[in-house]
């Protein structure tokens, strides 16, 4: 008897976990979906106008000739971009796919309107992973920057990421912000978001498949400037020769260029920031706010476009204080130029917040205008290397 129910318990038990363990149920068929790479958001007629970049399977083939775009672009209009994606079901047979997406663009009247609601989807959507980078198109629509045929990749949306990527980590006025970075400055007090700023050049020959079938191409993106949020509404511009401020003081510089006139000599010479960190010291004197920078620099000589001996110390130490100014003038021109608009996107409020909180919530309610009037100190601690297999310019190297 102990054995017949013995068995039957054993079956039982086979017979539910054949039930709860049924292998992959949530799977989709490749046939039944279409996998959204990029998403724009426009503002049009007050609805939201949701443009999706779809992959093109027939056309992804690296061994056949393109003979048109790679991806296939679908748009819907309405006052929620939840009713604007199952609107798409009523021209594409298959369901939108959002796992795999890398990019989502705003128009410039979507940011200044408040990128909240449109995020708010994003997030509550179990598809979306929250890997993919936003930024705000300038002069153009959204719609606009997800039908662009991008030069390099096999998919625009993929080109866009990529490149977004390697040019933070190699020229600093640009700024990679991911989902995830957005989300956490716009929960904490004292700092302000930002995202990037895109440019679309000679747009109607860069929405035709030909742009990328000739050399050079027709049209181009270029990633450039940082808009500026207060809260989640876009209410300016830092443009590219200021913006290297916000990647220098956030720590964000892994390596990036700039040239300065050589001094007591005609010509440029340029450097490349190898090593950059910044500390942030918050004091409170007088009963006003204080902040500190102690940047420490590193940087090689890239290039030397003038006649000088490198080779003597005092001009090299001369080159070395010409390098350190300019980057104290970058610094200063980036604070000063988010000041004028009145966000606090490199997070001093934060710092004053975690070192002095109940300060902090005094200040609090105005922060606006103590940031605005805010005193910041510089100290600047800048190493320039003597590097490369010639130290001196090359009409000015001995002959062999």
């Amino acid at each position: 008897m102990n054995s017949y129910r013995s068995i039957m318990s054993t079956l039982i038990v086979y017979i539910l976990l054949m039930v709860i363990v049924t292998g992959c149920w949530s799977s989709k068929e490749l046939n039944e979906i279409s996998v959204v790479m990029a998403m724009g958001i426009d503002t049009v007629d007050d609805q939201y106008e949701i443009s999706l970049q779809v992959v093109d399977p027939s056309q992804m083939s690296r061994n056949r000739a393109m003979e048109r775009s790679p991806t296939i672009v679908f748009s819907s209009r309405a006052n929620t971009l939840f009713e604007a994606l199952r609107k798409l079901t009523t021209e594409s047979s298959r369901k939108m796919y959002l796992s795999h997406l890398k990019f989502v663009i705003f128009d410039e009247d979507t940011a200044k309107k408040g990128i909240k609601k449109p995020l708010d989807f994003l997030f509550r959507d179990h598809e979306v992973r929250p890997d993919f980078h936003l930024a705000v198109v300038r002069g153009s629509s959204a719609k606009d920057a997800v039908t662009f045929v991008a030069p390099t990749e096999v998919l625009p949306a993929m080109d866009m990421y990529k490149a977004l990527n390697v040019s933070e980590k190699t020229w600093a006025p640009t700024s990679a912000v991911n989902v995830k970075d957005l989300l956490q400055r716009l929960k904490k007090d004292g700092i302000e978001p930002v995202l990037t700023g895109i440019r679309l050049n000679n747009l109607d020959k860069g929405l035709k498949v030909d742009n990328v079938t000739k050399s050079p191409q027709h049209a181009n993106y270029l990633f450039t400037g940082i808009g500026v949020f207060q809260e989640d509404r876009l209410i300016g511009w830092i443009e590219e020769s200021k913006s290297k401020a916000f990647t220098y003081i956030s720590n964000r510089v892994s390596s990036s260029v700039a040239s300065v006139m050589c001094p007591n000599s005609d010509g440029e010479f340029a450097f490349e920031v190898i090593r950059n960190n910044v500390k942030m010291k918050p004091e409170i004197k007088n009963n006003e706010p204080i902040v500190s920078l102690v940047v420490e620099t590193e940087a090689n000589i890239g290039e030397v476009g003038c006649d000088a001996d490198l080779k003597d110390d005092k001009t090299f130490n001369e080159f070395q204080a010409a390098a350190r100014e300019e980057q104290e003038q970058i610094l200063k021109e980036g604070i000063e130029k988010a000041q004028q608009i009145g966000s606090d996107i490199f997070g001093f409020g934060e710092a004053f917040h975690q070192r002095f909180p109940r300060q902090w919530h005094q200040w609090r309610g105005d922060w606006k205008q103590k940031f605005q009037k805010l005193e910041v100190k510089l100290d600047i601690r800048f190493h320039l290397n003597r590097v490369g297999k010639i130290t001196n310019p090359i009409d000015s190297e001995p002959q062999h």
